[in-house]
C-alpha cells in the first residue's frame, strides 16, 4: 500500500554517489604496481571497465592509459580491450561518433588475435550506438550477430543482455509484445547467471513497458525491483530512470503527492548526472503532474522548461547526427582508398609479372614448341588410349555400385516394412489392452450396482471377457525394442539433446513420434484423454519448444541429425 514511501525514504538515505568499491580496490593494487607490463595493462583496463556505470570520464581515462602502455607493449589483446572501453564510456556520453571509432577498432583487433568473445562484444557495443542514433535496423542486425556468438560460446548472461537491448528497442518502436517476450526471457537467464546489472537493467526495462499497457500493478512490480536492484550497484543512469518512471505511474494512479515526490528526486538527480534525456522526461511528468493538480502556472513553467531543454537536445542531437555522418564518411572514403590501393596494388604487380612472364615465354618458347609438335601426337594416342581403358573401368564400377546399392535399398525398405509392421502390431496390442482394462472397468462398476442374480450373469462374461483376450498383453520392453529398431538410434539422440526426460517422458516421445493422436496416447498410456494433453504440455516445455513448433516435428528432426 505505501511502497512508494520506502522507496522515496531509501532513495534519500542511500549514499546513492559513494566510490566504486571495486574500482578502489583495483585502484590500490595499481597504485601499487611498478611495472609496465600486460598485468598493469589488465588492471588499467578493469578499472576502467567498472567506472563505466558511476563515471565515464574516469573511464575513458583508464581505458586510454591502457592503449597508450598496450601499444607500447605491442600486447593486441590490451589495445582491443581498451578500445571497447573507450568506446562504450564514450557511447555513456552521447559521443556517436567516437564511440563507433574506438569500437570498431576494438572489433578489428579482436578479429584479428581470433577472440570470439571479444567480437561478439564489440558487435553488441556497435549495435547499442546504432540504437541511440535510432538507426533501428542497424542495431537489431548487430544486436541478432551478437547473439549467434554468443549463443556459439555459449555464454548466458551475454545472450540476456542482448535480448533486453533488442527488447528496448521494440519498446521505441511500439512493439510492446515482441519487446515482452525477450525482456522476459532476458530476466530470467540474468536471473539464472546472478547477474545485477542486467536484473536491475530487465525490471526497468518491464516497468516501462507495463506502464505503457497500463498495467500498473506489473509496471510497479518491476520499478521496485529495479530500484532495490540497482542500487546495490550505483547504476546512476537506471535509478534516475526509475524514479522518474516511479512518479510517472504514482502520477496515473492519481496519487499526485508521492508522484511529485518521486519526479522531483528524479529530475535533481538527473541534473546532478547531467542525464539529459532523464530530466527532459521529468520536466514532461511534472507538467503533467501539475495539470491534474490544476496547478497551471506551475505545469506552464515546467512546459516551458521541457519545450527549452528539448530545443538543446534536438541541436545536441542533430549535433551527433552530423559527427556520425562525418565519421561514416570519413570510413566510407578510408575504405574507397583502400580499395583503389588494393585494385592498384593487384593491376601494378598484375602487369611486373606478365612482363616477367612474356620474357621468360619468348625465352623458352622456341625450345620447347619443336619439342613438343614432335612429342604431341605420340602422347595425344596413348593418352585417348588410358582415358578409354579409364572410362570403360569407370563405367564397369559404376554399374556394379549401382545394382549392389538397388539391392541394398530394396532390402532396406523391406526391412523397414517388416519393422513397421511389427511396431504397428505392438502399438494395436497396447490399444486393445488399455481398451479391454476399460471394458473390465465399466463391467466390474456395472457389477457393484446390479442385483444377486444379475451378478453372477456379469461375472461370467468378466470371465469370458479375460479369457478372450489373454494373448495380448505385451510390455513396454517389447514394444520400446521394436521401436528403436525401426527408429535406429532415437532415444540416444534425445537422451544426449535432453538428459533430464523421465521414463514417462520418453514413452510420450514414441507414441508422439508414431504421430498418435491424443485419444489414441492416452489409451496407450492407459490415461484419459486430458492427462495425456497435460503431459504432452509438460513435454513442450521439458523440450524448451516455441508455441508455434511441433513435437512431432522437433523429434523427427532429432532422429535425422
Amino acid at each position: 500500500m505505501k511502497s512508494f514511501f520506502f522507496v522515496a525514504v531509501v532513495i534519500l538515505c542511500t549514499n546513492i554517489y559513494s566510490q566504486n568499491k571495486k574500482a578502489d580496490s583495483l585502484k590500490n593494487i595499481l597504485d601499487q604496481y611498478q611495472k609496465n607490463d600486460t598485468t598493469k595493462v589488465k588492471l588499467l583496463n578493469d578499472i576502467g571497465f567498472e567506472y563505466w556505470i558511476t563515471d565515464a570520464n574516469e573511464s575513458i581515462s583508464y581505458g586510454q592509459n591502457a592503449l597508450q602502455l598496450s601499444k607500447e607493449l605491442r600486447y593486441s589483446f590490451g589495445i582491443a580491450t581498451a578500445n571497447r572501453i573507450i568506446g562504450v564510456a564514450y557511447w555513456a556520453q552521447g559521443h556517436p561518433d567516437m564511440a563507433l571509432k574506438y569500437l570498431m577498432n576494438s572489433n578489428k583487433e579482436f578479429e584479428q588475435i581470433n577472440n570470439k568473445e571479444g567480437i561478439a562484444n564489440t558487435v553488441l557495443n556497435i549495435g547499442m550506438v546504432y540504437a541511440d542514433l535510432k538507426e533501428y535496423d542497424k542495431a537489431l542486425q548487430n544486436y541478432n550477430l551478437a547473439i549467434d556468438h554468443f549463443t556459439a560460446l555459449n555464454l548466458k548472461s551475454r545472450i540476456a543482455t542482448a535480448f533486453t537491448k533488442i527488447g528496448t528497442v521494440y519498446i521505441e518502436k511500439g512493439l510492446l509484445n515482441d519487446a515482452r517476450f525477450y525482456i522476459s526471457d532476458a530476466l530470467e537467464l540474468h536471473n539464472q547467471n546472478d547477474f545485477t546489472y542486467g536484473i536491475a537493467e530487465a525490471h526497468n526495462r518491464l516497468g516501462i513497458l507495463y506502464t505503457e499497457k497500463k498495467e500498473f500493478a506489473q509496471a510497479e512490480y518491476h520499478i521496485l525491483r529495479s530500484l532495490s536492484t540497482g542500487r546495490k550497484i550505483d547504476d546512476k543512469d537506471g535509478m534516475t530512470s526509475n524514479l522518474i518512471q516511479y512518479g510517472k505511474l504514482l502520477r496515473l494512479k492519481n496519487n499526485l503527492d508521492a508522484s511529485n515526490i518521486h519526479l522531483e528526486l528524479g529530475l535533481k538527480r538527473a541534473k546532478k548526472s547531467n542525464l539529459k534525456k532523464y530530466e527532459l522526461q521529468a520536466y514532461e511528468e511534472l507538467k503533467e503532474l501539475r495539470k491534474q493538480q490544476q496547478n497551471h502556472e506551475e505545469a506552464l513553467l515546467f512546459y516551458d522548461r521541457y519545450i527549452s531543454l528539448k530545443d538543446s537536445i534536438f541541436n545536441i542531437e542533430k549535433a551527433k547526427q552530423i559527427a556520425y555522418l562525418e565519421f561514416k564518411n570519413q570510413i566510407e572514403q578510408k575504405d574507397k582508398e583502400l580499395v583503389f590501393l588494393q585494385d592498384k596494388e593487384k593491376t601494378d604487380t598484375l602487369i611486373k609479372s606478365s612482363l616477367l612472364l612474356g620474357i621468360l615465354v619468348l625465352f623458352l618458347g622456341s625450345f620447347f614448341i619443336l619439342k613438343n609438335i614432335r612429342q604431341r601426337s605420340q602422347k595425344e594416342k596413348e593418352l585417348l588410349e588410358k582415358s578409354n581403358e579409364l572410362l570403360q573401368s569407370k563405367e564397369d564400377l559404376n554399374q556394379k555400385a549401382i545394382e549392389n546399392a538397388t539391392l541394398k535399398q530394396q532390402e532396406l525398405k523391406q526391412e523397414l516394412a517388416f519393422k513397421n509392421k511389427e511396431l504397428t502390431s505392438y502399438t494395436l496390442n497396447f490399444v486393445q489392452k488399455n481398451e479391454l482394462l476399460e471394458k473390465l472397468k465399466d463391467i466390474t462398476l456395472e457389477a457393484k450396482k446390479a442385483a444377486p442374480k444379475e451378478k453372477d450373469r456379469l461375472i461370467n462374461d468378466l470371465h469370458k471377457t479375460i479369457r478372450q483376450n489373454l494373448a495380448i498383453d505385451k510390455d513396454w520392453e517389447d514394444f520400446k525394442r521394436f521401436f528403436e529398431e525401426v527408429h535406429i538410434g532415437f532415444y540416444s539422440k534425445l537422451n544426449a539433446k535432453h538428459p533430464d526426460l523421465s521414463a514417462n517422458d520418453l514413452k510420450l516421445c514414441s507414441l508422439t513420434r508414431l504421430n498418435l493422436n491424443i485419444k489414441e496416447t492416452a489409451s496407450m498410456l492407459g490415461i484419459s484423454p486430458e492427462s495425456a494433453k497435460t503431459a504432452r504440455y509438460r513435454l513442450r516445455k521439458k523440450l524448451n519448444l516455441n508455441s508455434d513448433q511441433e513435437i512431432f516435428t522437433y523429434l523427427l528432426n532429432i532422429e535425422n541429425e
